[in-house]
């Protein structure tokens, strides 16, 4: 197994932070008794990504945690948290459409540096944004894209821009050159997706 960082770009990383604390706030909002791998879930993230957002949301004053243990544990935002919601939302609308313009141009510079090494297929790994200009772009740049892998859940039915969701187990059984992970995964999760694809296929970021 071959694994090349397509170098991290700071700016699409720090846009992803911007809309999981959005996320993860109207989530708590609508649902205070949520619980980590529920809101884990729902934002398309690993459970320890997770974890680490919570507590700064914490550490910023933006929720407040109440409860003895996990299974009683329940959050809320605090006015900063409400205020801080409502701001991420205007600055989210706002910069939508720069942002997907922005990406759709990395996105497509990079899935191009993969043709370039001879990759002639690929899978996508992780749900958002990214997943869905990614899937769009690969075409473009000759890539077949032979489906689309979430990683947090086990749940495979349906499609996403045309492409068949499949299970982490079925990468085994597909003949693909590279998995492009789409998403902001942490090391562990990077290292159970290796186990599941052969020597020869290739690991890329896009984040």
């Amino acid at each position: 197994m071959g694994e090349s960082s397509i170098h991290e770009d700071g700016v699409f990383l720090k846009e992803a932070e911007a809309l999981h604390n959005l996320r993860a706030l109207e989530e708590i909002e609508k649902n205070p008794s949520i619980s980590q791998r529920e809101l884990s879930d729902r934002l398309g993230i690993a459970l320890g990504i997770t974890n680490a957002l919570l507590k700064t949301l914490v550490r910023k004053g933006l929720i407040k945690i109440r409860g003895e243990n996990n299974r009683s544990l329940t959050y809320h935002l605090t006015h900063a948290g409400v205020l801080a919601k409502s701001r991420l939302a205007v600055k989210w609308t706002l910069n939508t459409i720069d942002f997907y313009r922005q990406a759709r141009q990395s996105v497509a510079s990079k899935l191009q540096a993969l043709a370039e090494e001879d990759v002639k297929s690929v899978v996508l790994y992780g749900l958002g944004s990214l997943t869905e200009i990614a899937a769009i772009v690969a075409p473009e740049v000759r890539l077949e894209v032979i489906g689309i892998v979430d990683g947090q859940s086990k749940k495979c039915s349906g499609s996403l821009a045309g492409y068949p969701k499949m299970r982490i187990e079925q990468l085994s059984e597909e003949r693909t050159d590279a998995v492009v992970i789409c998403a902001n995964v942490d090391d562990e999760e990077v290292e159970k997706l290796g186990q599941h694809i052969e020597a020869t296929t290739k690991l890329y970021r896009l984040i």
